[in-house]
């Protein structure tokens, strides 16, 4: 496959152009090889990605979250991201990124973590809206971590939780990522239960006296998804142009938590 084809395709499963303002998807890195034969996607790159990368000979990462997301004055192989970016560039590895642009895509982030969780979606989202639906059973808050955990693969006692009062959980919205923001919203469409990660104290203060409960499954937690979704798109839409490439999902650990 040719670069081009392949940022052509990329940008049709994911558009950038409606978050060009706000967002820096798309490319990140472009050495100049035209032929991209093999693609490694994960969700964001660390040391360990970029030896992967080396080591399974791959033409192009494909991350969600960009190495680059505000502008550098100065890239250098001593300081983060630029240690990255020399590498990558070294080794003729280009970069691409699909952050807000997978998150509120057609089949992207939240479409597919809606279909992990079973969920029963009765409002399609977008950045504006976020996600709202219903769980696939009631259950009591203690249930929906375990119905969270299980679904997502999360080892035990991942998540955090706040318990809004409510015995029974049925109507839920959820956003992958950082979607504290969104927990407003939720409260006030009546929610029983919100799913997200990255919940700050006072987002998670709000939602308790809202009687809300909130389930935090992290941001690597939610996101981590991206790499098998977008992975999966991507050989299946080229299969589908007659292209070929080689896609790789990343084994190696971006999540900088141990504990």
């Amino acid at each position: 496959m040719k670069y081009r084809e392949l940022i052509n395709l990329l940008e049709v499963i994911a558009p950038v152009e409606p978050y060009r303002d706000i967002d820096n998807s798309g490319e990140q890195i472009y050495t100049g090889k035209e032929d991209i034969n093999r693609v490694l996607v994960c969700l964001e790159i660390n040391r360990d990605i970029i030896k992967e990368a080396l080591e399974k000979g791959a033409d192009m990462i494909i991350t969600h979250h960009p190495l680059i997301f505000t502008p550098e004055h100065r890239i250098s192989s001593d300081e983060f991201p630029g240690r990255y970016a020399v590498d990558a560039i070294k080794n003729d590895i280009s970069v691409y990124s699909s952050h807000l642009s997978f998150d509120f895509a057609p089949e992207g982030n939240n479409d597919y973590i809606a279909k992990l969780l079973n969920l029963f979606v009765n409002e399609k989202g977008s950045m504006e809206r976020g996600y709202y639906g219903m769980l696939p059973e009631p259950m009591d808050l203690k249930g929906a971590c375990r119905h969270v955990e299980e679904c997502l693969s999360l080892p035990k006692n991942y998540i955090r939780a706040v318990d809004g009062g409510k015995d029974s959980l049925v109507t839920v919205g959820y956003c992958t990522g950082a979607g504290g923001s969104y927990i407003i919203d939720a409260a006030d469409r009546g929610c029983d239960l919100f799913i997200t990660g990255d919940v700050k104290l006072h987002e998670a203060q709000y939602a308790k006296a809202r009687g809300m409960s909130v389930i935090d499954a992290g941001h690597y937690g939610t996101e981590k998804i991206f790499t098998e979704n977008m992975a999966h798109q991507i050989y299946s839409r080229a299969a589908q142009k007659g292209l070929t490439v080689d896609v790789i999902m990343a084994e190696a650990n971006t999540n900088p938590y141990i504990l």
